[in-house]
């Protein structure tokens, strides 16, 4: 297992998730303060907040029809909760959630089903492999999204300088206690 296509997908999954503390999700939330939370930046149109909900309704989407019973729509209520948006440790823990369902479904899977077809959220049949590594890359894509939004509102703030030697340290051991090189 530990050589296979699936478990390499998985390292990345969880490495564009949360591993990483400079280009992860979870890595760069965890530097958002309270008031950058609901700030919309000048000319922008959605918050860190906003962000993070979009994130994890599209895990909670693409894992319903890439695996699922495909029958989940945008205008469905698919958060039980609103409450979980109202700060960011609770949002996480959210979001958690829905990445472990997204993750769980992913590591069920073989290597010669990658490139077997599975619908996409849109209707689309594609590879498998597309749809792991588009989740991979909508991960990454919104990181350094939150990241940017969170620069914008504290310019001031160097999070590289204060926390670089600190988050190696945490990744090296978040790999090693999970067993992963």
């Amino acid at each position: 297992m530990a050589d296979s296509v699936v478990s390499q997908y998985l390292y990345l999954l969880d490495s564009a998730f949360d591993y990483s503390r400079w280009h992860s999700v979870v890595g760069n939330l965890n530097s958002v303060q309270p008031e950058n939370w609901t700030w919309i930046p000048p000319g922008g149109d959605r918050s860190i907040q906003f962000i993070v909900e979009h994130i994890g309704l599209c895990k909670i989407k693409y894992e319903n029809h890439a695996f699922g019973d495909e029958d989940l729509r945008w205008n469905d209520r698919l958060v039980e909760d609103e409450s979980v948006f109202s700060t960011v440790p609770s949002a996480i823990e959210w979001l958690r959630s829905c990445n472990n369902t997204w993750r769980r479904s992913v590591a069920a899977l073989a290597d010669e089903d990658l490139l077997q077809p599975r619908k996409t959220n849109l209707g689309e049949s594609v590879e498998t492999r597309w749809i792991i590594s588009a989740m991979l890359e909508h991960d990454l894509y919104h990181a350094g999204e939150i990241n940017f939004i969170r620069f914008l509102h504290n310019p001031e703030l160097n999070w590289y300088e204060d926390d670089h030697l600190r988050s190696v340290h945490l990744a090296q051991t978040a790999r090693s206690d999970a067993g992963r090189p």
